[in-house]
């Protein structure tokens, strides 16, 4: 199902309905805290509504709202920390703010390796195999080429183009919301 389509074309009220547990949910796990999770799921909204535009592919609605959610979630985290706010989860369990950036950090990582993760399995076969020995397997790249039977000239090439279209892919995304 994955047509292109016209903004007129997307309910934007089946939209939230059929997405806003989902982004609650995300905004709970990173925020721990209801009232700042539902005001996420508002801001994300909001911020989709007004680059509902740019939406070609309706198989990956879900997963551009989840990163406008975990984006968002994780900006309002970097802002309380600055402005001195601590979470209201760290107040109930007498948590330092250390632990504000631990958890920060963390949840940067979890993104950025879901973000990746989705990327590498967007890549051609021929890049992902490449870059999945490199990266996944540990090997090296005059192993990588033994193993494939190629010069290892192709080998760098693709490991390249592959960090070259995840680079962009993920540039994209982050200008996009």
């Amino acid at each position: 199902m994955a047509a292109e389509m016209n903004a007129p074309e997307l309910d934007f009220g089946l939209l939230y309905e059929t997405f806003a547990d989902k982004i609650f949910k995300i905004a709970m796990m990173i925020t721990k805290d209801a009232y700042l999770a539902e005001d996420i799921v508002q801001e994300t909204f909001i911020k989709a509504f007004n680059k509902i535009d740019s939406i070609l592919d309706l198989e990956k609605v879900g997963a551009w709202l989840s990163t406008i959610a975990s984006r968002t979630a994780i900006d309002l985290i970097r802002k309380e920390k600055r402005s001195g706010t601590i979470l209201v989860d760290d107040i109930i369990f007498n948590e330092s703010t250390k632990a504000i950036n631990d958890v920060e950090q963390e949840i940067e990582y979890l993104w950025m390796k879901r973000e990746i993760t989705q990327e590498v399995l967007q890549l051609k076969p021929a890049l992902r195999t490449a870059f999945l020995l490199k990266y996944k397997e540990d090997m090296k790249e005059e192993d990588i080429a033994t193993h494939l039977q190629l010069p290892l000239g192709t080998v760098k090439s693709r490991l390249y183009r592959a960090r070259q279209q995840i680079r962009t892919e993920l540039n994209q995304q982050l200008t996009a919301s």
